[in-house]
């Protein structure tokens, strides 16, 4: 018996519309790691140089 071409079809597009938002939460999640490594980055740049100011007072 075949597969009606509706279904395949269905069935592609849901696949489809799947990869698609797989693909969008990929992006989002690098987006806000890189966020984040930015922000971990300016702290630990804020603390390090924070004691040296002092110690050349």
């Amino acid at each position: 018996m075949l597969i009606p071409a509706l279904t395949v079809r269905r069935c592609l597009m849901l696949a489809f519309l799947l990869a698609c938002f797989v693909k969008l939460a990929d992006g989002i999640a690098r987006y806000e790691l890189r966020q984040a490594a930015g922000a971990v980055t300016l702290t630990a740049s804020a603390f390090s140089s924070g004691p040296a100011a002092s110690a050349d007072e």
